[in-house]
């Protein structure tokens, strides 16, 4: 009896999946994901296996991130070591900046690596036409180093604009360090190699290079962070594109939030970066001049920098997220491109509203992926019904990640309220607390409502048929996006 070739497929393929099933049943340690992946492979086979095998095997992750631990706790202890004086601040000072209700939560260090740091200045940038001018500005200004890490740099005319000033830098003896995602970059090496040749250090975090069973799109460094001289930093949403600015040329209006932050909590964004370069290159980074000279007064806004990794031992942001909307009393404002909360996320905005705490969720009509945006969509009917305020931004894209909670406390960062920010990238999140930024972030809310719909729960119900079932099908596989 001979034996089709079809049949000699199907015997093996189905032998691949058995194992398959016996791997993600023994290596994954989320059961949400460990369902969908499940979920997957029976109901799409083949693509679903390739899918699996390229986004889904944690064995990489292990191999990447294994030693990277190891290495992370040492600079953390040689940190620690050398500046326990700003780690250990006078706690009596902390205790008059903060109100009573943030001091427990967040006077501790978060992942051994952030203190609460008062001597800062934060100045809010919206968009990338607010955002660039005075990065250019403070990058020309730059003395000693410029330290950039970002997930997407984009051959771009603000890039080639950002990089002929880095190359005048370096022939200054200006020392710059970059670190590109290999995955968000596009930048040709023709560009990279003339960084190279004048001294500019560059290297790539995870490069992508096609190998059978790589997970190359999962454990992407997605943070975006400069830091200037030891007292300059920028972070939040905004990568290095031409699509960020809003000008004649551009297709989409695009609306994102970064900041600009001067004073002591540069230095812990310098030992976050530090982490990923000693990862990235294998060389440790001089960390003697983190200390900000005493007589050196930038303002008096408390922060707390929470950095996230594959490698972390908890989900340090979505944990920090879950902190703060269920310290909340009056008010919670999130702000996100991509809403697809874990349950505990879930519950917290449902619980908070419930309990009186008025709750404002603000996601764009479209993000730039459509299954992702019908996956968010299923979410909102639920919050509507418990007393979430949904605002979908009609405008174009809104892509900041903020949180404000009592007008008192807000965090501008890289993070999304999503799976993949929370478990599977390299994240950063600056907490601000001081009511005068509060309300700033809460007064631009306000204006971006004049261009979205709050969205009524009849609104969300009648959709299209289509839109509900891959809507429906994408929230199963919601922990994989």
């Amino acid at each position: 009896m001979e034996i089709s070739l079809v049949s000699v497929f199907i015997i093996i393929y189905y032998f691949f999946v058995f194992i398959a099933f016996f791997y993600i049943l023994l290596e994954n340690k989320n059961p949400l994901k460990t369902q969908s992946y499940l979920l997957i492979i029976v109901l799409i086979p083949i693509i679903g296996m390739l899918i699996y095998l390229f986004f889904g095997m944690n064995y990489r992750k292990t191999k990447l991130f294994s030693r990277k631990v190891l290495a992370d706790q040492k600079i953390i202890r040689l940190f620690a070591t050398k500046y326990e004086e700003i780690l250990n601040r006078n706690q009596k000072e902390i205790r008059e900046h903060l109100n009573e209700k943030w001091r427990l939560p967040f006077l501790a260090w978060r992942n051994a690596r952030s203190p609460v740091t008062i001597n800062n200045k934060v100045t809010i940038l919206q968009n990338g036409e607010a955002k660039f001018p005075v990065l250019l500005e403070k990058i020309n200004a730059a003395k000693k180093f410029i330290y950039l890490e970002y997930y997407i740099v984009e051959e771009s005319r603000i890039w080639h604009e950002i990089s002929d000033l880095l190359l005048k830098k370096a022939t200054q003896g200006i020392e710059i360090k970059i670190i590109i995602d290999g995955f968000g970059n596009n930048l040709k090496k023709k560009g990279i190699n003339q960084l190279k040749k004048s001294g500019i250090q560059v290297y790539e975090y995870n490069p992508v290079r096609f190998q059978l069973f790589a997970n190359r799109v999962n454990y992407r460094n997605h943070r975006k962070i400069v830091i200037i001289d030891n007292e300059i930093a920028f972070t939040g949403g905004i990568n290095i594109s031409d699509y960020y600015i809003n000008n004649s040329l551009t297709k989409r209006y695009w609306r994102d939030t970064h900041c600009m932050i001067e004073g002591e909590a540069c230095s812990i964004l310098k030992i976050l970066f530090s982490l990923n370069w000693y990862f990235v290159s294998g060389k440790l980074l001089e960390i003697n001049d983190l200390k900000i000279p005493a007589q050196k007064h930038f303002g008096d806004t408390p922060s707390l920098i929470i950095g996230s990794d594959p490698d972390s031992d908890s989900a340090y942001i979505m944990e920090t997220y879950f902190q703060l909307i269920n310290s909340a009393r009056k008010e919670i404002i999130i702000i996100t491109p991509y809403f697809i909360p874990n349950d505990s996320i879930l519950d917290a905005l449902k619980t908070s509203a419930k309990s009186g705490v008025k709750v404002k969720l603000m996601v764009p009509l479209e993000s730039d992926t459509k299954f992702v945006t019908e996956a968010s969509y299923t979410f909102y009917g639920e919050l509507i019904e418990n007393d979430v305020e949904v605002y979908i931004y009609t405008k174009g894209m809104i892509h900041s990640k903020v949180i404000v909670v009592d007008r008192e406390i807000s965090t501008i960062g890289t993070a999304n309220m999503d799976y993949r920010s929370f478990d599977s990238n390299a994240e950063v999140i600056a907490m601000f607390f001081y009511a005068d930024l509060a309300n700033q972030l809460v007064s631009d809310f306000n204006i971006d409502c004049k261009n979205a719909i709050k969205l009524s729960y009849d609104e969300w119900e009648v959709r299209p048929l289509a839109s509900k079932l891959i809507g429906a099908f994408a929230r199963l596989l919601a922990p994989l996006l």
